[in-house]
């Protein structure tokens, strides 16, 4: 559920592997920011790899990237719908036709990764999008250095119980959540930087198409939301929004802290109350599962 890749300042940027695996792990567009003459400048809305390594090309003739704190985004949708103006960096502002556009500068941008559990208030509104123009800039308002504090960082933590990079225009960067720092200096919000192993077997005798089989680990999972319906799960009417299915119909929670899926008892309905199976292969990310521990017997 997107990624984000922190290129600190006297770092060389990503070999192009990853960057091509950071794409086809979470390819509903991506982004980037970078801090130079004493401002961010961001450039996102790209739809295609292609693009996006065509601007990173283009990048190199302005910048030195290797002395340039910069900042990649790749996307998964679960909000907002998949748009240009969706992605990934964002300027911090209460204005949402300047998180809307695909090329701006600002004196302080962020880059989010998980779910955060607030109501857009529009329909092409992301809840990072959402969260930004209702909280994050009325307190970057109130104190411009919150993003440094640790009493402002905790503050936004609790909100949104996820990742987050801010970048401003000196070149500081500062996260929110938990990162891995890779062994070249790279830092991730999360493992999607690493190639994903697929196994392919041929069906002679459906119509000829690929199938995959699922990693023991995780599955490929279609995102859920309040438009699909709802789930009934132990008596109790729960919106699908947040929840995940698999290729066979089973259900999963979310889980922000580990990032990863949970599976659940439950059947999911859609609104006209037929049960369903709203996986589609088209849209499908593979996600880790956590397993509920046994309790041993005494």
């Amino acid at each position: 559920m997107c990624i984000i890749a922190i290129k600190p300042a006297g770092i060389d940027v990503p070999a192009m592997t990853t960057i091509e695996n950071m794409w086809h792990n979470n390819n509903d567009g991506a982004g980037f920011m970078y801090a130079a003459n004493g401002t961010v400048h961001i450039e996102k809305g790209f739809m295609t790899l292609k693009t996006f390594k065509a601007a990173l090309k283009r990048l190199e003739k302005d910048i030195d990237m290797t002395r340039t704190p910069i900042v990649l985004h790749f996307r998964i949708t679960t909000h907002g719908g998949t748009s240009p103006g969706n992605c990934h960096p964002f300027p911090v502002t209460e204005k949402l036709p300047l998180l809307q556009m695909t090329k701006c500068k600002a004196p302080l941008a962020v880059a989010h990764n998980g779910i955060i559990d607030i109501k857009p208030s529009k329909k092409d509104v992301s809840d990072t999008m959402e969260y930004i123009l209702t909280q994050l800039a009325p307190l970057y308002q109130l104190r411009k250095d919150f993003y440094k504090q640790p009493a402002g960082k905790k503050l936004v933590y609790n909100a949104i119980k996820s990742k987050m990079v801010f970048l401003d225009g000196t070149g500081r960067i500062e996260t929110i959540g938990d990162f891995i720092t890779d062994k070249d200096g790279m830092v991730y919000s999360n493992s999607s930087y690493k190639a994903r192993t697929v196994y392919y077997k041929w069906d002679i005798w459906g119509d000829y198409s690929l199938q995959w089989y699922e990693s023991k680990h995780g599955r490929y999972m279609t995102w859920l939301t309040e438009e699909d319906g709802y789930i009934l799960s132990n008596g109790d009417l729960i919106s699908a929004d947040y929840y995940l299915t698999d290729k066979e119909g089973n259900l999963y929670q979310y889980d922000i802290e580990t990032d990863s899926a949970v599976p659940i008892d439950g059947t999911l309905y859609n609104h006209a109350g037929m049960a369903i199976n709203a996986f589609d292969e088209n849209f499908a990310e593979y996600v880790e599962i956590q397993y509920p521990k046994k309790k041993k017997r005494k």
